[in-house]
């Protein structure tokens, strides 16, 4: 095993009304096998007992560090943490959750300039099962662990997990760091992270356990519902992806496919707009007339799917394979 420079980790946490599962997750934070870690916790208005539970822990340890904000979002929680922060290397925790106690050592003894360490994640419930899309997100992240190109669906999905991701602050710097205002801000970061070609280490076991509760915020805020991510996919594909020597085929006309149109027609980007929906074929949509998929070629073409449907995504998908056309390409999946 190679000899790791000194180094000090950062951990970033915003809290608010945490409850019952904030005593966990420190404890967990505690446990760790690797000590040289600070965790600067940000209370973000919390109305239950969250300040004096964190007060309490930061007077028994001395790299606990606990700061107020004003209440008004996670951003600003993991801005001030950051400000208050001293190490060189920045991770992010959620108050919910658990860490593994080889966490910090596993990902630390990975760590590179110039890269971001990620790993496997693991999803838990104590109050019912798990929903079958947690299911499925968690099958899909943990197969980028392990095999293919890691940035193969990012339109599809967020591939870095949030607090499941540790890098330098230099590189956590270099790519904007907090510095952004686009949500949801995870999926944000993990874009910048694409953008500025950091190498992602992957680990190949468990370094995360994501908490689904009543209280979490992804089910309580709208700005992190799935369908709030498409303006932000729309953004980077149009920075990161667009060629504009050829044209954009968006295909669907569903409620993602309406708010799609909406943002490329935002950003002035023209685009011929398909259906294999029989009923809107030939009709006016925001002063767009759907055409037809099976009318419209789609070699040359940069194609926009954003498609509900699991028939529907089953069958466009057999075409665009008979078709031999390249996924992040020639086509990219807004789901």
């Amino acid at each position: 095993m190679r000899q790791i420079e000194f180094y000090l980790i950062s951990i970033l946490m915003p809290v608010k009304n945490a409850g019952k599962y904030l005593k966990p997750c420190l404890d967990s934070i505690l446990a760790q096998t690797n000590p040289d870690w600070e965790l600067v916790a940000v209370n973000d208005g919390s109305t239950d007992d969250s300040e004096a539970a964190l007060q309490k822990y930061a007077r028994d340890y001395t790299n606990i560090k606990v700061a107020n904000s004003d209440g008004i979002g996670i951003v600003p929680a993991l801005q001030k943490a950051y400000q208050l922060s001293s190490g060189n290397m920045i991770h992010r925790m959620d108050a919910d959750d658990l860490m593994p106690a080889n966490k910090l050592k596993r990902m630390a003894e990975a760590m590179k300039e110039g890269s971001v360490v990620t790993g496997k994640v693991s999803y838990f419930c104590d109050e019912r099962e798990l929903g079958d899309g947690f299911v499925k997100y968690t099958e899909w992240l943990n197969e980028l662990m392990i095999s293919g190109d890691f940035w193969r669906d990012v339109y599809r999905e967020c591939p870095v997990p949030s607090s499941a991701w540790l890098m330098y602050r230099s590189d956590f710097e270099r790519v904007g760091g907090l510095n952004s205002d686009l949500m949801p801000e995870d999926y944000d970061l993990a874009f910048r992270m694409l953008k500025h070609k950091l190498k992602v280490i992957r680990l190949k076991e468990v370094i995360h356990h994501w908490r689904d509760s009543e209280t979490r915020v992804s089910r309580n805020e709208k700005q992190y519902f799935p369908i709030a991510y498409l303006p932000l996919k729309v953004h980077y594909f149009l920075s990161l992806h667009r060629d504009s020597t050829t044209i954009v085929v968006l295909w669907g006309a569903g409620k993602k496919g309406k708010l799609v149109a909406k943002e490329l027609f935002v950003r002035n980007v023209m685009f011929v707009w398909i259906t294999n929906n029989e009923k809107k074929i030939g009709k006016d949509i925001y002063g767009v007339v759907l055409k037809s998929d099976k009318e419209q070629g789609l070699a040359g073409a940069q194609i926009i799917v954003s498609l509900s449907s699991p028939e529907e995504k089953v069958e466009v998908q057999a075409r665009l394979n008979r078709e031999r056309l390249v996924n992040n390409q020639d086509y990219y999946w807004f789901f």
